[in-house]
């Protein structure tokens, strides 16, 4: 099996305990030696704090220090190269986070100074022989930026079609009220003109009757100017 290729990218992980800041449960140096009561020391002082799931990069001697904690009171600890990128040193501390998690549990919360070096060695050697080779993970880092970009896209679209159907389903209802609206003043047209051609029909057939009055009185006067009298 052939030997790991060293970068010297990354030079330490490790995990602590919040209370009692001294106490680091489990750590790995890679490829150099790092002095663990220098690191207890820099976790000691008493300016030191730190609020869960945030990042906090300092350097210290000419190194990068990464951490970030947790709700469980655990530190995580990452020792890298100044010039390391940032963005990396975030994802290599959340993914251990995340498999220091699932593989140590709540072992940790009460566990002794390097009590789970062994049980979690091979999997922080692991990590770090993964993030010391900063070509593969600027590789995957890029991969995971477009896949996000791909991802909040999508999901701008699946809010603009939601907006669109919100849009749409308004619309709809306006059309449905206007149609109702229509329907009721064709009904009330056709009543109102009902009524207009009632009227209509009374006034003619007053007139009519007028009409025929007027005319049934002329014949009476022209039938009594023109009736032969007695002699």
């Amino acid at each position: 099996m052939a030997s790991p290729q060293y970068f010297g990218n990354l030079h330490f992980l490790g995990v602590a305990r919040i209370a009692g800041q001294g106490i680091v449960v489990a750590s790995h140096s890679y490829n150099t030696e790092t002095d663990l009561n220098g690191v207890r020391q820099v976790l000691e002082q008493p300016n030191m704090s730190i609020t869960p799931g945030k990042h906090y990069s300092f350097d210290v001697a000419q190194v990068m220090w990464h951490l970030i904690s947790d709700d469980m009171g655990l530190i995580y600890i990452m020792i890298c190269k100044t010039s390391y990128p940032q963005r990396c040193a975030h994802t290599c501390l959340e993914e251990l986070q995340r498999t220091f998690v699932a593989k140590a549990g709540d072992k940790a919360r009460n566990a002794k100074d390097r009590s789970l070096d062994k049980s979690c060695g091979s999997l922080l050697q692991k990590i770090c022989q993964k993030y010391d080779n900063l070509n593969e993970i600027d590789k995957l880092a890029s991969v995971t930026l477009k896949v996000e970009s791909v991802k909040l896209t999508m999901q701008d679209n699946v809010d603009l079609a939601l907006q669109n159907c919100v849009k749409l389903e308004s619309i709809e209802k306006a059309a449905e009220d206007l149609q109702q609206q229509a329907g009721v003043f064709k009904k009330n047209a056709n009543e109102l003109k009902k009524r207009m051609w009632w009227k209509n029909l009374k006034m003619k057939l007053i007139l009519g009757g007028v009409i025929i009055v007027i005319l049934g009185v002329i014949a009476l006067v022209i039938w009594i100017a023109t009736k032969p009298k007695d002699e």
